[in-house]
C-alpha cells in the first residue's frame, strides 16, 4: 500500500509522508470496521429487547415454535399438523425441522422472547460460520463488508429466523467439504435443507457442484455424502410438499418466489464467497466499498423495501375483549385480515384455541381483489370461513376490496356484523351464511 501513497502529492504538500497517510488509512479503516460492528451488536440488542419482533416472517414462527412446546410439554406428543392453522391441515414443520424442536424447548421457561433469541444467535453464527468456511474473513474489515449488506438486514428486520440458520448449516457444511469431514458434511447438508428447504437444497446442491469440479478426485466420497444426506430429506420433501399453501398456488407464482429467492436472498447465500474471493482487492479498497454497500443500504431504506415496523413498534396485539367476549367461539373457523408485519393478533388468537382457515403463508391468505360475490362466497366455503376479522389497519397495508363484497353480502342479509372493537381497530364479520359449502378452490375461478 506504501507506493500507492507514496506517488500520491497531497500529502507530500502538507508534510506527511506515503507511510504516515497509510498508516491513518488503515486505522481508519479499522474504526470503520469496528464501528460497522458495533452498530450490527446494537441492532441486534435492540431485537432482543422485543420479546415478540414485529416481521413479515415473525408471527410464523413464533407460531411454529409455541405450538411444538405446548405440544411436547403439555401433550408429550409432536404431530405433524397443526390443528390450529388452515383448519387443521398447516403443516408442523414447513420449516426447521430440527431448529423449531430445540428452540421450543427454552420457550417452555422465556416464551416467545426465546425465539427472539434464537434468531439473534442465528445471525451471530451466520458470521461466525462465513469465518469458518473463508477463514479470510476473520479480518474485521471483510466481516463487515459481510454484515452490512442490505439483504441480510432486511432477512433479519423480516425476521426470516429459518433461512439465516439454513444459511448458518450451510456455511458449516462447506467448511466440512473442504477440509473432506464426509460425515459432517452430509449432516450439515441435512440440516440446511431441512431448516429451509427451497435455500438449503440450492445451496448445497450448488457448492457440491463446485467442490467436484475443483476436485474431481472427491466424487465418490463427496457423491457419498450428499447421497444419503439426500436419502434422508426425501421423506422431509414428500412431506413438505404436501403443505395446503402449495396445492392453492400456481406453478409460476412458486418459480417466481424461487426466483426472487435466489435474486435477494441468494446474497446473503454468497456474500461470505464473493467478499472472500475480492478480499485482494477490497482490503484497500474498503472505505469506498462500505460507502457503496452503505449507500444500497440507504437506498432501500429511502424506498421502503426494508420494513423496519418491529425496530419502531411493539407488539401489542389486541383481541383478548374479544376472546373474552361470549361471540368468540372456538368451533367457528376465523380468517383474519391484518398487516403481515403485524400478525400478532392472528398468534394471540390460535394461542387461545381459535382455528385460522389460514396459515401465515401468502400464498394461504389470499389477500386479492374480488370480482364477484359468487367468488368471494366460493372462497368462504373452500376455506371453511364463519367469521372473517377484518382490522382497520389492513386497508391501509392492502389496498383490496374484500370490504366490498363484505358489505354487498351485508346488504343482502347473508352477513352480519357479529362484534365491533370498542376501539375500532377490528370489526368480525359472521359470514355463515354467505359462504358455499361443498366447494374447492379451484372452484372459484382465481
Amino acid at each position: 500500500m506504501t507506493p500507492l501513497f507514496e506517488r500520491i502529492a497531497f500529502p507530500r504538500a502538507i508534510g506527511l509522508s506515503g507511510e504516515a497517510v497509510a498508516r491513518w488509512y488503515v486505522r481508519t479503516q479499522w474504526a470503520l470496521a469496528f464501528g460497522v460492528l458495533l452498530g450490527f451488536a446494537i441492532l441486534c440488542a435492540v431485537i432482543l429487547t422485543k420479546p415478540f419482533f414485529l416481521g413479515s416472517d415473525s408471527a410464523h414462527h413464533y407460531s411454529h415454535v409455541w405450538y411444538v412446546s405446548d405440544q411436547i410439554f403439555h401433550h408429550a406428543r409432536l404431530p405433524l399438523h397443526i390443528e390450529y392453522l388452515e383448519s387443521g391441515k398447516a403443516l408442523t414443520f414447513p420449516y426447521g425441522v430440527v431448529l423449531y424442536v430445540v428452540t421450543a424447548i427454552p420457550y417452555a421457561v422465556f416464551g416467545d422472547w426465546a425465539v427472539t433469541a434464537a434468531m439473534i444467535a442465528g445471525v451471530v453464527l451466520y458470521g461466525y460460520a462465513a469465518t469458518r468456511a473463508r477463514p479470510i474473513l476473520r479480518d474485521p474489515r471483510l466481516l463487515a463488508l459481510v454484515y452490512v449488506n442490505a439483504f441480510l438486514i432486511e432477512g433479519i428486520v423480516s425476521f426470516q429466523f429459518a433461512f439465516i440458520w439454513s444459511c448458518v448449516f450451510f456455511l458449516l457444511c462447506v467448511e466440512a467439504i473442504d477440509k473432506r469431514r464426509w460425515a459432517p458434511a452430509a449432516i450439515l447438508a441435512v440440516l440446511a435443507v431441512t431448516t429451509h428447504l427451497v435455500a438449503g437444497s440450492l445451496a448445497v446442491a450448488a457448492y457440491a457442484l463446485y467442490a467436484t469440479i475443483r476436485r474431481p478426485r472427491d466424487v465418490v466420497p463427496l457423491g457419498t455424502a450428499m447421497g444419503l444426506a439426500a436419502l434422508v430429506c426425501l421423506p422431509y420433501l414428500i412431506y413438505a410438499h404436501s403443505t395446503p399453501a402449495v396445492g392453492v398456488t400456481r406453478v409460476s407464482y412458486i418459480v417466481g418466489t424461487v426466483r426472487y429467492m435466489t435474486r435477494f436472498r441468494g446474497i446473503i447465500v454468497v456474500m461470505p464467497f464473493i467478499v472472500a474471493a475480492l478480499a485482494p482487492l477490497l482490503r484497500p479498497l474498503f472505505v469506498p466499498a462500505l460507502l457503496a454497500l452503505a449507500l444500497i443500504l440507504a437506498i432501500r431504506l429511502s424506498g421502503d423495501h426494508v420494513n423496519t415496523t418491529g425496530l419502531t413498534h411493539s407488539s401489542e396485539p389486541f383481541y383478548g375483549d374479544f376472546i373474552d367476549s361470549p361471540q368468540f367461539d372456538r368451533s367457528l373457523t376465523y380468517r383474519v385480515l391484518e398487516p403481515n408485519d403485524r400478525e400478532d393478533g392472528a398468534y394471540q388468537l390460535i394461542k387461545h384455541g381459535a382455528v385460522l382457515g389460514q396459515e401465515f403463508f401468502n400464498e394461504s391468505q389470499f389477500r386479492r381483489w374480488w370480482y364477484s360475490l359468487d367468488m368471494y362466497s366460493c372462497f368462504l366455503g373452500a376455506k371453511n370461513i364463519d367469521v372473517v376479522l377484518y382490522e382497520t389497519a389492513y386497508t391501509a397495508k392492502f389496498n383490496q376490496n374484500e370490504q366490498w363484497p363484505l358489505g354487498e353480502l351485508m346488504k343482502q342479509g347473508r352477513v352480519r356484523v357479529m362484534y365491533h372493537d370498542p376501539k375500532g381497530r377490528f370489526t368480525a364479520y359472521d359470514v355463515r351464511g354467505a359462504k358455499k359449502p361443498g366447494t374447492r378452490i379451484s372452484d372459484c375461478g382465481f
